[in-house]
Parts: structure tokens; sequence; C-alpha cells
């Protein structure tokens, strides 16, 4: 590596301000990433008391920065009637048009909260990607989804994922239990 260094052929003079301009935002980036992790740290010291942390970390592939920003988005779970109202609360409710003999193409609403359809739409590519190693019966879902589908769009199949997500979320959550792959292949 080194002797590549030297081979190659500075772009700009050591004295040239550009140089003092990039060394000032690698040092800002890496404050920036120390205090981003300062913050994690803090968010999952405040999360852990919560019953609901534990029981977002046995879902597979959720770990701590995913279960304190679904509590943190989300709040206490237990405030909603059914996991369609999260659905809602988040954005991911379908519109429906329907005008005379025009049937419109379903969409979700998207009129919830963003953050968290980003944070559930992130985890079920992570459940999905590592079901290989870690299984899921989310990611069986999305999988299946995928093989019966003849979309190219992976869209409409983590959407479903995430209404799986949340209904698994939902019961786990208002029944006290910890996730089990076992007792969701029984049903």
């Amino acid at each position: 590596m080194t002797s590549l260094v030297k081979q190659s052929y500075c772009a700009v003079k050591k004295t040239a301000p550009v140089i003092e301009e990039v060394r000032y935002y690698a040092q800002e980036l890496l404050r920036l990433s120390e205090r981003r992790q300062a913050v994690l740290d803090e968010m999952v010291t405040l999360a852990k008391p919560f019953p609901e942390y534990e029981i977002l970390l046995s879902i597979p592939e959720i770990a701590e920065t995913t279960a304190t920003s679904i509590i943190g988005e989300l709040g206490d779970i237990r405030r909603f009637q059914s996991a369609n109202q999260i659905n809602a609360f988040i954005g991911i409710d379908l519109r429906h048009y329907e005008s005379g003999n025009f049937l419109a193409k379903e969409h979700i609403t998207k009129r919830g909260n963003p953050y968290a359809r980003k944070i559930l739409f992130k985890c079920i590519h992570n459940i999905a990607a590592a079901s290989h190693t870690n299984p899921c019966h989310i990611a069986d879902f999305y999988e299946k989804r995928k093989r019966q589908s003849q979309m190219t769009s992976t869209k409409p199949h983590t959407i479903a994922s995430i209404h799986r997500l949340i209904r698994t979320m939902y019961y786990l959550i208002t029944h006290n239990k910890l996730y089990d792959y076992t007792s969701t292949q029984n049903q």
C-alpha cells in the first residue's frame, strides 16, 4: 500500500487550502459520528426499562438501535386498539379510490409517521437478508410473496411484510411474550 502511495502524484500542493478543508470535514465527520453514537447509547439506556424493549429484541434482526427507534417513534403500542391502527399511524394503510367503473390501483396513504415507516422498511430488508442464518416467519412471508409475484418491484412485498411485522409486534407486546419462530410454524 505504501508503495502505491509513493508512486501516486499529488493533484494539489501540500499548502493548498483544499487540503485544510478536507481535514476539517474529516474531523467534523468523526465528531458527528461520535455524537451520534452517544445519542444512540443514551436512547438505549432510556429504552431498557420498558418491557417492550426485550420483546422487540427477541424478534430476529431487531437490534438495540432499531428497538429503541421503534419505541421512540411508536410510543406505547398498547394504546392502539389493533395492529391496523398502527398501520394508519405510520401511513401504510391502503388508499382506495373508486369512481363509476374506474377502480384505481391501491397505494399506501403515507399520511402517518415517515420516520417509523422508514425504520420498519429497513427492518424488513434486514430480516429478509439474514433469514438464511436467523429464520423468521416474516422473512418466510416476504420470500413467498416475492416468488409468487410477477412484479419487479419489491415495495408491495415489503409493505405487506411491514404489516406482518406490526401484527407480530402488537401481539407479542400486548400478550407480553418473546418471539419464538417454532410457535409461528404451527399456524
